[in-house]
């Protein structure tokens, strides 16, 4: 019998995915595209590393191998692309928000599709807490069953 295999809400409890350079990155990066409105649930961007994390071995071979590259990529681009003379994770906030609105808005795709990847992981670990949706006002479970009730209704001919 084989081991259950983590979900990507939970930690991993066997060894990181990550490497510590990715997970720096990371975390500077969840720093920047959390939302922080003053109203706004905070997460601590340790979660978010450790959801990220998880999340990793779940994703195809390819992208699973090249996903430390593409943020060896953002953590180092800033040598050039900022130009800094420190890398992504040791700008400090403002800093850092302005060059992840660089690679949102460069000319190169694939700068474009990896910051939106990672952003997205990153905001998937936020707005899957059950703070940030408590505050939204969203019940999943409520909302499982009004969907489950409304598609019995509109297919009930077809059971």
């Amino acid at each position: 019998m084989s081991a259950p295999t983590p979900s990507p809400s939970t930690p991993s409890a066997t060894r990181p995915a990550l490497g510590a350079w990715s997970r720096r990155v990371v975390r500077a990066l969840a720093e920047v595209v959390l939302p922080d409105a003053p109203d706004a649930p905070t997460l601590p961007s340790a979660d978010v590393v450790a959801f990220v994390d998880s999340f990793v071995p779940h994703m195809p071979r390819l992208l699973r191998l090249l996903f430390p590259m593409g943020l060896m990529m953002l953590e180092l681009g800033a040598f050039l692309l900022a130009p800094s003379l420190v890398p992504f994770s040791a700008m400090s906030l403002a800093r850092r928000r302005r060059y992840v609105d660089g690679w949102v808005h460069a000319r190169w795709r694939l700068r474009r599709d990896l910051i939106k990847a990672v952003k997205g992981i990153c905001l998937l670990c936020y707005y899957s807490d059950a703070r940030v949706t408590a505050r939204l006002g969203y019940a999943v479970e409520a909302h499982v069953a009004d969907v489950s009730a409304a598609r019995l209704v509109r297919h009930a001919a077809n059971i």
